[in-house]
């Protein structure tokens, strides 16, 4: 049986009715967007806790190494197994995956509420970085299966932007229930269960788009198009390298030029936080111009961020340089995974989505390791971020300038029939 739903199909019983099946026509998009706020709370939940955890753990082997990948482990599970999941949601479907995905999300992030082992603690965190990476890549291929270019957009826009606000909120949340304990923060986890069941309730058991005419950089359905794709990718993971400078580098940017309260450093990461929010909403205006113009107007304004933040010798320089690149990495972001996902048949929309989560998440994992190793060839951090700064311009415009052309396909879409999706029950 398949139900059509069309956002410019006539409602006859007034304007209360055709405002009512607007919002059942977003209400899905708008969960999956929303999704995006779990794995973000993988990581800040726990970050806030870290010299408690270590301090529970304080006679184990390589303490603070330990407690450090149990924190970064989640982002390199994430990396390591969202192509994976791409594929293996093409085939057993989105949203089964999906619902798996955030049941294991609750219990491997519950579970350290009850554990004593330091190592069964990592393991279980790994276990909730496949989830998360599940979560990430089902939940951006959804949108892509259920909604057309013009509200996709939109909708992936909202993903950077929830995820950004969910970044201050859970850095909060995991301070408030730190001075409980450590183990506190975990029990928030439990989320993901009161969010499956409405999950269930709004997302269809298998959504897809209406065929509409293709635009000349669509590929054949079916078809993977790797070569346009691997482009997005590696400018993706350019993006991520640079971008996770300005939001993991803030603290240790602030000390570099004299001691800091840590009520400073929240306010700074919470500035940067919402100059990514600013960045998404500023995407709207921008996502008529040509992906490449986008791609080197971003990687421009991270760079020059970036630098300034390198040389800044004194506290509003430094909150300057902060605020350019996380500016641009809001524009970025929501830029680059509609760019591939325009590009991506319906068949192969899962596969597509791992590669770019994969890439994005590899850049996270990968950006405090580079800056380590640049700090220890250029004797500071500051000339590490500056020296980040130059290879972000020069690899991310390199990329940018062959990225494919994807702009036809929003105006061919727009004139066939806009925003609209299939619900089809099995």
């Amino acid at each position: 049986m398949h139900v059509m739903i069309q956002e410019q199909a006539a409602v006859p019983f007034g304007p209360g009715s055709e405002r009512s099946a607007e919002t059942r026509t977003q209400a899905p998009g708008v969960l999956l967007a929303l999704l995006a706020c779990l794995p973000i709370a993988g990581t800040l939940l726990i970050a806030q806790v870290l010299p408690q955890l270590e301090a529970a753990f304080a006679g184990a082997a390589d303490v603070r190494l330990r407690v450090a990948l149990a924190l970064t482990v989640p982002a390199l599970a994430i990396a390591l197994c969202s192509a994976v999941v791409g594929w293996l949601a093409d085939r057993v479907g989105k949203r089964r995956l999906l619902t798996v995905a955030m049941l294991l999300y609750a219990v491997f992030g519950l579970l350290p509420l009850v554990l004593h082992d330091l190592n069964a603690i990592i393991a279980v965190r790994a276990g909730m970085g496949v989830a998360e990476g599940i979560i990430m890549t089902c939940s951006t291929a959804l949108i892509g299966d259920l909604y057309t270019a013009a509200r996709r957009e939109r909708l992936l826009s909202l993903q950077t932007a929830c995820a950004s606000v969910a970044a201050v909120i859970f850095a909060l949340i995991g301070g408030a229930l730190g001075t409980i304990g450590w183990r506190a923060p975990f029990a928030v986890y439990s989320m993901a269960l009161f969010a499956l069941p409405v999950m269930l309730m709004l997302v269809p058991s298998d959504g897809r788009t209406i065929p509409v005419p293709a635009a000349p950089s669509t590929p054949p359905h079916g078809e993977l198009p790797f070569a346009r794709l691997a482009i997005i990718c590696f400018a993706t993971v350019v993006l991520s390298l640079g971008f996770y400078v300005a939001q993991i580098q803030t603290p240790y940017l602030l000390n570099a030029l004299g001691p800091v309260a840590p009520s400073t450093v929240g306010m700074m990461s919470a500035a940067s936080n919402f100059a990514v929010v600013i960045g998404t909403l500023c995407f709207g205006r921008l996502r008529h111009l040509p992906l490449a113009v986008t791609g080197v107007l971003c990687f421009s304004l991270l760079a020059a961020g970036l630098a300034i933040a390198g040389l800044a010798t004194a506290y509003p320089y430094l909150a300057a340089g902060l605020f350019v690149a996380s500016f641009a990495g809001g524009i970025a972001l929501p830029t680059f995974l509609n760019g591939a996902m325009a590009l991506l048949p319906a068949a192969r929309r899962g596969q597509g989505a791992g590669w770019w989560q994969s890439s994005f998440w590899s850049g996270q994992f990968a950006s405090p390791i580079l800056i380590i190793a640049l700090t220890g060839m250029s004797g500071s951090l500051g000339s590490a971020v500056l020296l980040c700064s130059v290879g972000t311009l020069a690899l991310g415009v390199a990329a940018a300038t062959f990225f494919p052309t994807t702009s036809n396909e929003r105006a061919n879409e727009r004139a066939e029939n806009p925003v609209k999706f299939e619900l089809s029950a099995e």
